[in-house]
């Protein structure tokens, strides 16, 4: 009976791809010309906060290969839009090698005649190769790859909705952090922050070194919110909180929905690669927030057994320690819909009250 996995990981290529837009956007010609003549080792040219989510991601990523090799699938699932079927058959028939694959997934390969395009497209040469390893084995034999995602018209009817989650999460915080600081000031401050819309290529990269900052805030508004002070957090947090309850549900819905999509895909790519392989192991690999909806699903899915499939545990506690910087965005508005909730002294709908409306891995 061959095993399944479950490994979360946060995209190498994005936090990169990001990091370096957001740097070549801000040089003018003379530096870009400089840099054409020496363009090779450009991270140290980013940021500090670049810096920081680079190393971070760096970190995450080797893990996720360490984790791939202690495993040695003999196929991966990829959460990448169902659109792109042509693409997935195409390595799969061997007509794509591993880069030229995530070239064309990434669209990388044609670069224009402009200096920032050219510094980019050999900044990020490098990072494809990294992304390698993920389709292949120790011994660099193709894997088989199958694709789960959400189709591209469905993501992108999604991607707004999950912006204005964000977007009035992030005024929530800041209405409360102003409202705490009228009555006492807050020890600890933001440190690295970084943050990147999702309208591009429909992806969100979010890096926030700012856990002591936010568990003392978090904590504090909790405490305060049992005391005497509560009626002026009420009055003056009410607004904020509605705004947010009604967007972060309105996410939290659709997140489930493409959930219980992705499952469908995953379960539907199993019976098809069951029956015509025989495997020892295969790799799912998800994004952050769907991860605890496919764990609960995926253990008590008795279809498995079906496909002889049998689902592993592995232990990604290093992992998730890695991911922590990228996985604290989510973790600030799971706390905050608590926050929101007795500020407007409303009740958790029912079907936010179970597994599958949690955004963090646990």
């Amino acid at each position: 009976m061959a095993e399944l996995f479950l490994i979360p990981i946060i995209s190498t290529f994005d936090v990169h791809d990001v990091a370096v837009r957001d740097w070549l956007n801000k040089l003018d010609d003379d530096a870009l010309r400089s840099h054409l003549e020496e363009p090779y080792g450009l991270e140290r040219f980013f940021p500090k906060n670049s810096r920081h989510a680079l190393k971070c991601v760096d970190e995450v990523h080797d893990e996720v290969l360490r984790l791939l090799e202690s495993i040695d699938p003999q196929a991966v699932f990829l959460d990448i839009s169902m659109d792109l079927v042509e693409l997935e058959n195409r390595y799969n028939k061997r007509m794509l090698s591993p880069s030229e694959f995530w070239e064309e997934y990434y669209q990388t390969g044609a670069c224009e005649q402009r200096s920032s395009r050219t510094l980019y497209c050999i900044y990020i040469k490098g990072i494809i190769n990294r992304l390698m390893r993920l389709i292949e084995n120790k011994e660099h034999l193709p894997l088989s790859i199958v694709f789960y995602g959400t189709d591209l018209k469905t993501r992108e009817e999604l991607v707004p909705v999950y912006e204005d989650a964000f977007d009035k999460d992030s005024e929530f915080v800041l209405q409360i952090a102003k409202e705490l600081n009228e009555i006492m000031n807050l020890r600890e401050s933001p440190k690295n922050l970084w943050y990147s819309t999702m309208s591009k290529r429909q992806m969100s990269v979010s890096y926030e070194e700012t856990e002591e900052f936010y568990t003392e805030l978090l904590s504090r508004i909790k405490r305060l919110l049992k005391f005497k002070v509560r009626e002026h957090f009420v009055k003056n947090l009410r607004g904020n909180a509605m705004e947010f309850l009604s967007a972060h549900e309105k996410f939290l819905d659709n997140k489930m929905k493409e959930d219980n999509m992705k499952l469908s895909n995953i379960l539907e790519g199993l019976n098809v690669l069951t029956s015509q392989s025989e495997l020892k192991a295969v790799v799912i690999l998800c994004q952050t927030m769907h991860y605890p909806l496919l764990l609960n699903s995926l253990k008590k899915e008795k279809r498995l057994q079906e496909m002889e499939l049998s689902f592993s545990d592995i232990d990604i506690t290093k992992l998730l320690n890695l991911m922590k910087p990228f996985t604290q965005k989510n973790r600030i508005m799971q706390s905050n819909y608590e926050i929101a909730l007795d500020i407007t002294g409303r009740k958790k709908p029912q079907r936010f009250a179970v597994p599958d409306a949690i955004i963090v891995p646990l």
